[in-house]
């Protein structure tokens, strides 16, 4: 049974059992009743759309750590290769982001990693999310840093 739990462990909670004897690094698991609350100022239809997003997620976590350790997080997924799979890859400046996903036996993403080091900042920000993802949910996530991509270009 707890070999079982373990291997149901999200990216989040993996990176910070080995990286525990770094004190700076830093995890705050964000609930979708906490994500809902704090979008409650928000127009109605931006609240309508945050309210389908939230409905399908299980849990956050946001984890800040030296971006130094962008290196590591993306090492780690690869050691987890028949897990995770590498959806996008790209820089942005100073900026390298790096989207993987986790789908379960039956192709539904469950799972998905955002990272992002800004070496201006010299600080690695990894968004671990998971839950009953889909394509459309990945797609509006990701199209914010796509269209700022574009812009500082």
């Amino acid at each position: 049974m707890a070999a079982n739990a373990q291997h149901n462990q999200d990216f989040a909670s993996k990176f910070m059992k080995m990286n525990k004897a770094d004190s700076t690094i830093r995890c705050v698991t964000v609930s979708p009743k906490m994500m809902m609350t704090l979008q409650g100022n928000t127009d109605e239809n931006h609240t309508a759309g945050m309210r389908q997003a939230v409905s399908k997620l299980k849990s956050a976590r946001i984890v800040t750590a030296a971006d130094s350790y962008f290196d590591v997080a993306v090492e780690l997924l690869r050691q987890n290769a028949k897990r995770f799979s590498l959806e996008r890859d790209f820089r942005n400046g100073e900026q390298h982001w790096a989207f993987y996903k986790r789908a379960s036996k039956r192709g539904n993403i469950v799972e998905l990693i955002m990272l992002q080091a800004d070496s201006n900042k010299r600080q690695l920000t990894i968004v671990n999310l998971t839950g009953n993802l889909d394509d459309d949910f990945i797609r509006s996530l990701t199209q914010d840093v796509t269209e700022e991509e574009h812009h500082t270009e």
